[in-house]
């Protein structure tokens, strides 16, 4: 099986994209394997398979800001890592965490 992550990945150091880019450890144009899942440093956990789950439902049924997301987790009884619900800032503090 193919990997689902890309070993050659930067690890952050913060939250924000590093402006180095891992100076072409990623992948030199025109040379090295495409690899799909150029930006992931790990595969996912079933956490982030069952949230990611959870937000496609939560957009897919008109869910548009942070507050409505977080409302649809509770709703549908996704619990965060602490197992506690879900609000609008916890949402956008767990993506950030995650690099989304």
């Amino acid at each position: 099986m193919p990997e689902q992550f890309n070993i050659r990945l930067t690890t952050w150091k913060a939250n924000e994209p590093s402006p180095h880019a891992g100076l072409g450890m990623v992948e030199a144009p025109g040379e090295g394997l495409n690899l799909r899942w150029q930006s992931r440093e790990s595969e996912p956990t079933d956490y982030e398979n069952a949230l990611a789950d959870a937000i496609e439902g939560a957009y897919l049924a008109g869910a548009r800001t942070a507050q409505q997301f977080a409302d649809h987790l509770n709703a549908a009884g996704v619990a965060s890592l602490s197992g506690r619900g879900w609000s609008a800032e916890a949402l956008e503090e767990e993506m950030a965490r995650l690099g989304y």
